[in-house]
């Protein structure tokens, strides 16, 4: 999730996330999952502070790429 840089820190993005978990939560989803680089911290801690937690990690996502070293988490929420 990206929040445009003008409407950072004011709730943006929680409140996004809550209309999501709502949704899962009607449709009856059994979760949400959602990635960050490694190295965007902000995002991390978002997703762990919302109550996501560490699924897994892509170390291959970006090979070949200018981002090469690089790596993806993936970040997963239970909604059930």
């Amino acid at each position: 999730m990206k929040v445009f840089k003008d409407y950072r820190h004011k709730g943006v993005a929680t409140a996004l996330l809550q209309k999501a978990k709502e949704i899962c939560k009607e449709r009856q989803y059994s979760g949400i999952y959602t990635q960050a680089q490694d190295n965007n911290l902000s995002a991390c801690l978002f997703y762990i502070k919302t109550g996501f937690h560490i699924g897994g990690l892509d170390t291959n996502v970006y090979k070949g790429t200018k981002q090469e070293g690089k790596a993806d988490i993936i970040f997963y929420l239970d909604c059930s």
